[in-house]
């Protein structure tokens, strides 16, 4: 994990190894120098949309800021979720903003239960994305702008990175949904044949045919995000705090229109021009790794190391996972855009 003493990391990464506090010291640490870090650094608002939904966000502009990042969430995900990496990356000179997607977060829901996660048109993520850049992101600087994606936030970068290609420096994906894994029998394309055919005729109800709402009961055991105990229960423990945070599984009109995505990916690919760092966990459930690969190939050179870089073990968070896996991670990502 990455501290404050780590502010000469561009000049060694070994520095980063030698300061990693322990993972049995983030409890204390939450309650003492992160929360004092987001009650007097962080700044956050609201976005009102062409629309009218009023989405959330939250910043930070560190003093000297070496650059800029857009954190684009996952799927069920909230910018307070990421009250460590935030705490992390500004304390390396990095200043950080993100956007709580339309339903979910702090932002307001698409639908009247509040745990279905739904979405009509999955480009309304990246045109609220690219709002939130012009209105927010570039009136707090004028510094080069980095894109670090996760998961369902990974599609929606590929999209930015197709329809604004000069805007960002360069890109991170960890975990990215490339194409989801929506396996029900035999494949993982299965469920996308589901959602086909049901987004017709229930677009607004649960994917795979049972109510799926928020997982209050849910032990460490089952879950298949993370290893680290620590860090799950501090997830759990918020989402408990903050009801308005949880959100339950994905509408077939979610699932289907995140597999109309996975299906434009390799056109995407051939469009990308931004150097694009890919991290990929070992032990994914969630998406699709064979995808992720797929499209790292089709990137061609601007796939980061030519390949896809494997974290054997890991979860689908890897930036909520295990000291092990999360150190290696953010060591790989703070080299990759420390490059001049």
């Amino acid at each position: 994990m990455f501290r404050k003493t780590l502010v000469a990391f561009a000049l060694s990464v070994a520095a980063i190894q030698a300061a990693a506090v322990p993972e049995s010291s983030l409890t204390t640490l939450y309650s003492t120098e992160i929360q004092t870090f987001w009650q007097q650094q962080v700044k956050t608002g609201l976005m009102k949309t062409p629309d009218g939904a009023a989405l959330a966000y939250a910043y930070v502009v560190p003093a000297q800021p070496k650059y800029a990042l857009l954190l684009i969430q996952g799927r069920t995900e909230a910018y307070q979720k990421y009250h460590e990496l935030f705490y992390d990356l500004a304390a390396q000179g990095v200043a950080v903003f993100s956007l709580d997607h339309r339903g979910q977060g702090l932002s307001p829901r698409e639908l009247e239960d509040p745990h279905k996660g739904h979405i009509t048109d999955f480009t309304l993520y990246s045109q609220d994305q690219r709002q939130f850049i012009a209105e927010v992101v570039k009136t707090q600087t004028n510094l080069p702008l980095d894109l670090l994606a996760h998961s369902m936030g990974g599609a929606i970068a590929v999209q930015l990175l197709t329809q604004q290609p000069t805007l960002f420096r360069r890109a991170v994906l960890t975990s990215p949904m490339i194409a989801p894994n929506a396996k029900v029998a035999f494949s993982e394309q299965d469920g996308c044949y589901l959602a086909a055919a049901f987004d017709w005729t229930c677009p607004d109800c649960y994917a795979g045919f049972v109510s799926q709402p928020y997982p209050h009961d849910q032990a460490f055991a089952e879950n298949i995000l993370t290893s680290s105990n620590t860090r799950y229960q501090l997830f759990r423990e918020l989402y408990k705090k903050q009801p308005q945070l949880q959100l339950g599984g994905p509408t077939w009109s979610w699932l289907s229109q995140a597999c109309e995505v996975a299906e434009q990916m390799p056109d995407f690919a051939r469009q990308v021009k931004t150097p694009v760092l890919m991290l990929q966990s070992g032990a994914e459930q969630a998406v699709s790794n064979s995808a992720q690969e797929q499209f790292c190939q089709e990137l061609g050179p601007h796939c980061a190391e030519g390949q896809v870089q494997h974290f054997p073990g890991a979860k689908h968070e890897l930036l909520f996972e295990s000291d092990k896996h999360r150190d290696q991670a953010l060591q790989k990502i703070l080299k990759f855009l420390n490059q001049m």
